[in-house]
């Protein structure tokens, strides 16, 4: 998930080189048709983000059932995930609440991205 970025003109480099950037900050949460959900996060690292986003998924009665984590220059998660009925029926099965909490367990203000 790399795109490639041409050095500007001024730059010192030959103008065949070119640079990879990683995309930007994402969030995403989608509920599959058998109520499982797909997790998806993509931001830069910063320390305890990992605790804190699994704290985060089992407030909201989110439990991860295979998970792929990167944390060498930014952070990077893909899990496929349950949530326990009882907590599902608090947020009316709403992924959009799921997203917010993970907005703000990567300090993210009031769960947007700027």
């Amino acid at each position: 998930m790399l795109n490639t970025l041409k050095p500007p003109p001024s730059s010192s480099s030959s103008g065949d080189e070119t640079m990879l950037i990683r995309n930007s900050t994402r969030f995403d949460v989608e509920r599959k048709e058998n109520g499982s959900l797909r997790i998806e996060m993509a931001c830069p690292a910063i320390p305890e983000l990992l605790p804190s986003t699994l704290t985060a998924l089992e407030a909201l009665g989110v439990e991860i059932e295979q998970c792929v984590v990167s944390c060498f220059d930014d952070f990077a998660m893909q899990a496929s995930c349950l949530q326990d009925d009882k907590k599902r029926e608090m947020t009316r099965g709403s992924t959009e609440e799921i997203e917010q909490t993970l907005l703000r367990s990567a300090g993210y203000g009031a769960g947007r991205l700027i």
